[in-house]
């Protein structure tokens, strides 16, 4: 699961913060129908929204011990070093 890159302009306006994001856990483990609920601007959301679409994840197991759709929020923290 790899991080999200900072942007050039986040990098020089020193931003940083939490972009929250929310999408949903499919039965193969990828994250679709992705949606920034919480943005931090400077392209950081597009950013943490093109990553996200990279990430495998494991799928919620529902009742009946089988992989199941699960909508899930997620935070992505940029910080600089």
């Amino acid at each position: 699961m790899p991080r999200p890159p900072y942007t050039k302009e986040a990098k020089k306006a020193k931003v940083k913060g939490i972009v929250l994001v929310e999408g949903v856990v499919g039965l193969d483990g990828r994250l679709t129908n992705l949606r920034v609920v919480k943005a931090l601007g400077y392209d950081l959301d597009e950013s943490a929204l093109n990553t996200l679409k990279t990430w495998k994840c494991d799928p919620a197991i529902g009742p009946n011990g089988k992989p199941v759709p699960a909508l899930v929020p997620i935070e992505v923290n940029f910080r600089l070093h």
